[in-house]
């Protein structure tokens, strides 16, 4: 585990010298900064190659984005539970700003696409991707520990579901937002 591993096991395992090691890095929390930034551009680059089907309207890309999102939850188990651990604020807040960083420029070309189409009605689709990003993460946050449980989880969807056709204007029973 990453609390029970030290920046000696690291270098013995590596074959390194110590000084090798802070010659890259200055603590083992930049190992897992890099290792969550290597592993977010992948799955990012991953979803915005999807996202490059011509034949996708901006209705059908948004579902595309936030199931990814919704399912992925942004990293292998053994990296973001460590990460979303209510005790590793500093590496939350990290992974937080990367999730931002990197689907806040995704989801607010979607929005223009889906307002030029007359799908989404927005007047401000990048306020409104900012508050949509941060309010998902920390929703995500929060429930997560419940969402074995199918009744919850399907609740906290539909509940999802409810806020994002309100908040895009989708008035029209071909573009509902279904998560599930």
């Amino acid at each position: 585990g990453y609390e029970e591993t030290s920046v000696n096991t690291i270098v013995e395992k590596l074959g390194v010298a110590k000084g090798t090691f802070y010659h890259y890095f200055k603590s083992k929390e930049e190992i897992l900064e890099a290792v969550l930034e290597s592993y977010l551009s992948s799955y990012v680059e991953g979803i915005k190659k999807a996202l490059e089907n011509e034949a996708l309207n901006a209705y059908e890309k948004l579902m595309l984005v936030l199931r990814s999102i919704l399912s992925n939850n942004q990293g292998p188990e053994h990296l973001t539970k460590h990460v979303e651990d209510n005790k590793n604020a500093r590496l939350h807040q990290m992974m937080d700003e990367m999730f931002y960083e990197k689907f806040k420029p995704i989801i607010v070309e979607v929005l223009k696409q889906g307002i030029d189409e007359g799908i989404f009605k927005v007047d401000h689709p990048e306020e409104i991707t900012e508050i949509l990003l941060l309010g998902i993460r920390a929703f995500m946050h929060i429930h997560m520990p419940k969402f074995n449980d199918t009744q919850y989880f399907i609740r906290k969807m539909q509940a999802l579901e409810e806020l994002l056709n309100k908040v895009l204007g989708i008035d029209t029973k071909e573009y509902i937002i279904k998560l599930l």
